[in-house]
């Protein structure tokens, strides 16, 4: 593990290959006058033995914060590790890690490092939330998902941005690109000295606007009806339309809406196995196929 102090007040421990599944992947701790806050939490329990080490050989016993940038596996698995902390998330993480936690504990258990118990956060917020002793402030940037947020350090000038930003392109994981576009650009706005990404590290203004142009492109790939694709183009297709229907199936269900059943009847209509990761099932359907299970879904409700 690498490990780097960010600022005055600021600590990057990044998980480097082979002792990550996912190869790079940082999570930051910052050092507040009364709190310490937990920027993410990797793969489970044993991944926080270092963080816990290091707290404990540098003296650091203050209130734990446990920031979850959004409620992807691989963010909040770890969170278990400690003992009483304050977990803080956007209120979608909330609902999404106890919607769609457990059926990821069992698609991506082959990632899990120690005994994973889902914790769902303690306090939630809608578009920011404050921690003004500390200048610590967790900021809502719906895009790579759409309960992303990130956090910023007033006094150091860091942003820990999660998956918002990486090298060299954006992750998608919601179908609303025009939010995902709106949110990079507030970001790039914020001019933080230090930009901290979970799966590139420190990032740029530049690598900010690479993502951009990505997404982007991505818009005009998606709203082309051409019947021909290339590979990346076909796999974007698909991944769109996923999140698309899926959103539109959640909200006509309403509270109602349980995620595993919906990946399991979707999947096992196609003669798939749901407990296989989306990148493999998205890679192994064919588009029209994709759109009209969903189509099917959607009338059926």
């Amino acid at each position: 593990m690498k490990i780097e102090k960010i600022g005055s007040r600021g600590t990057l421990f990044t998980f480097e290959e082979p002792e990550s599944l996912l190869g790079e992947y940082s999570v930051y701790l910052i050092e507040g006058s009364n709190r310490l806050y937990l920027c993410d939490t990797h793969l489970g329990p044993r991944s926080m033995d270092p963080i816990k080490e290091h707290l404990r050989t540098q003296g650091l016993d203050k209130p734990l914060v446990i920031f979850l940038s959004h409620s992807d596996w691989d963010h909040i698995w770890g969170v278990s590790a400690f003992s009483n902390p304050l977990v803080v998330a956007h209120v979608f993480c909330a609902r999404n890690v106890m919607q769609r936690g457990p059926l990821e504990l069992q698609r991506y258990a082959s990632y899990q490092n120690g005994d994973v118990t889902l914790v769902r956060p303690h306090l939630t917020f809608d578009s920011s939330i404050l921690f003004a002793d500390d200048g610590v402030e967790f900021v809502y940037t719906p895009g790579h998902t759409d309960d992303s947020a990130i956090c910023v350090d007033h006094q150091d000038s860091v942003l820990y941005v999660g998956d918002m930003v990486e090298k060299p392109l954006p992750s998608i994981g919601w179908h609303d690109l025009e939010k995902y576009i709106e949110s990079l650009e507030f970001i790039g706005e914020q001019r933080g000295q230090v930009i901290v990404s979970s799966h590139s590290g420190i990032v740029t203004l530049e690598d900010i606007e690479d993502n951009l142009d990505y997404l982007r492109q991505s818009q005009e790939m998606v709203e082309e009806q051409s019947p021909e694709a290339d590979e990346d183009r076909d796999h974007l297709r698909k991944l769109y339309t996923l999140l698309l229907y899926e959103d539109a199936i959640a909200n006509t269900i309403g509270q109602g809406f349980d995620y595993a059943s919906f990946q399991r009847q979707l999947w096992q209509s196609l003669d798939m196995d749901y407990l296989t990761s989306i990148s493999s099932l998205l890679n192994n359907v064919d588009y029209e196929e994709l759109k009209l299970a969903l189509e099917s879904f959607m009338v059926e409700l």
